[in-house]
Order: C-alpha cells, then structure tokens, then sequence
C-alpha cells in the first residue's frame, strides 16, 4: 500500500495540474511558453512539469497579486475618484456662494461679507 501511495499521488498531482493549465484563461497563462508547450510539459515530464506549472502559474506577474489586480475598486477606494468628488463639491460650493452674492447685489441687499455695513 505504501509502495503505492506516491504513484497515485503522483498522478493525482499530473491530472490536476494538466486540468487546471487546460481551463486557464490565455490571458493567465505566464509569460514566456504558450499553453500547449505547457500542457505538453505537464504530460512528457510528469511530476517535474506539474509541480512547475503550479508553482509558476500561482506566482504574481508583475509585483502584485492577480487576485488584486482582478479585483475592482469601490468608488471609496479609488483615490482618483474621491479626489474627483471633492473639486465636484468645493465647486458646486463656490458656484452657490457666487449665485448668491450675485442676487444679493442685484437686489440691492448689503453684501455680508463686505465691511462697509
């Protein structure tokens, strides 16, 4: 039975890795040999080639995880946009004050903010 477990574990371990390169998305494939050559390394070099594809197709391509780069931001999370939504809102601030003192002046109020009153 011992004698046995790593065969099985071994083939296990090819079947997996052969399914999972197989299923992979082109775009996933890593950098450098294209799915077939994978697939055929899978199968020609048994362990090795699995245990290489599963190591090499989990690593981050470029310095970040694939998992945050799939990831999309809420609204909150992205600088870009809540700095955007601040220059909205300062705006719309500066355009209401500049209404206001227009109609102040056209309806001959004082202004609040000048120190003549």
């Amino acid at each position: 039975m011992l004698r046995v477990f790593p065969v099985v574990l071994g083939v296990a371990l090819i079947v997996y890795a052969f399914i999972d390169c197989a299923r992979t998305d082109e775009r996933r494939i890593p950098p450098g040999l294209p799915k077939p050559v994978w697939l055929l390394l899978i199968a020609l070099v048994p362990v090795i080639g699995a245990v290489a594809w599963l190591l090499i197709s989990r690593l981050p391509s470029d310095g970040t995880s694939r998992r945050r780069q799939q990831r999309p931001l809420a609204p909150d999370d992205d600088p870009e946009f809540l700095a955007n939504l601040d220059w909205e809102a300062r705006k719309a601030h500066h355009e209401r004050l500049r209404r206001e003192k227009e109609e102040r002046e056209a309806g001959g109020e004082p202004d609040p903010d000048s120190p003549h009153h």
